[in-house]
């Protein structure tokens, strides 16, 4: 029997001290075929970014290392494929109602 790989909707980060910083976590937002990326700081609440690349330059000024963000990359890239295929963007839909 194979083992099917296991879905997480979060990442925990650690900086460079070994802290836990907060846990990572990209989902749908209400709009259809949007994403929210999100960290919930263990100390100072959650934040919203409007980017991979505005999250990864937070993480650097919070003392997360080079391969800890990277990680982080990781799960966003495996995180934004499942969600891609899981949830039909309305560009996918429009299209499936033209061929009908």
């Amino acid at each position: 029997m194979t083992e099917e790989k296991k879905i997480s909707s979060s990442i925990d980060v650690i900086d460079n001290d070994g802290n836990l910083l907060g846990a990572v976590c990209v989902t749908p937002t209400k709009e259809r075929g949007k994403k929210d990326i999100l960290l919930m700081d263990e100390n100072t609440g959650t934040q919203s970014f409007r980017s991979i690349t505005e999250l990864i330059n937070m993480l650097s000024r919070k003392n997360v290392s080079y391969k800890e963000r990277k990680r982080v990359l990781d799960f966003l890239s495996e995180r934004f494929i499942y969600l891609e295929q899981a949830i039909p963007t309305d560009h996918t839909n429009k299209k499936n109602d033209l061929k009908n």
